[in-house]
């Protein structure tokens, strides 16, 4: 495994960049709407978890001396693939999980009324959105189930906030 950043910053952009699409469509009134808003807001969590958890394959550094490529990142995977957030969230290191565990459980005592019945843990938050962007994303199959879409917006918030004011690290 090559040394990586964690939280990596491309995978965080884009994960940023879901977040914001579901945003924006969640503005929308248009019911047809909120199967894209679930879709993506679901994407953009597995990406928030997928940033903290990724691998990085190094080009052959002869082969970039040869060619004379200043590129050497080849690509990246995630250390953990699939669609089941809680399991993305299992495979980060301990002191990640942690970390971000202590932060939404510090986060959960100022939770507003209006969630009467939000998760008091991280992992179970993230097990309510386990297969959500399969299901939803193939919802003619009908296996979605209902989805309270501002308690999934503030997840991602929640997300967005914390890892952005991780220090980044290298591994």
């Amino acid at each position: 495994m090559a040394p990586h950043p964690i939280p990596d910053p491309g995978v965080l952009k884009i994960a940023k960049a879901f977040q914001v699409a579901a945003q924006n469509l969640n503005t929308f009134s248009n019911s047809n709407m909120s199967v894209p808003t679930i879709v993506n807001a679901a994407f953009a969590l597995e990406l928030y978890l997928k940033s903290l958890n990724m691998d990085w394959q190094l080009q052959n550094l002869d082969e970039i001396a040869k060619s004379g490529k200043i590129a050497w990142l080849a690509s990246r995977t995630p250390i953990q693939k699939g669609h089941i957030p809680s399991k993305l969230f299992e495979a980060l290191e301990q002191s990640i999980q942690e970390s971000l565990e202590k932060q939404y459980t510090k986060e959960e005592r100022h939770t507003p009324a209006h969630y009467w019945n939000k998760p008091t843990t991280l992992i179970a938050a993230l097990k309510m959105y386990d297969g959500v962007f399969q299901d939803w994303r193939y919802i003619f199959e009908g296996r979605a189930k209902t989805i309270d879409i501002q308690a999934l917006l503030d997840l991602l918030q929640f997300f967005s906030e914390t890892i952005s004011n991780m220090p980044l690290k290298w591994a």
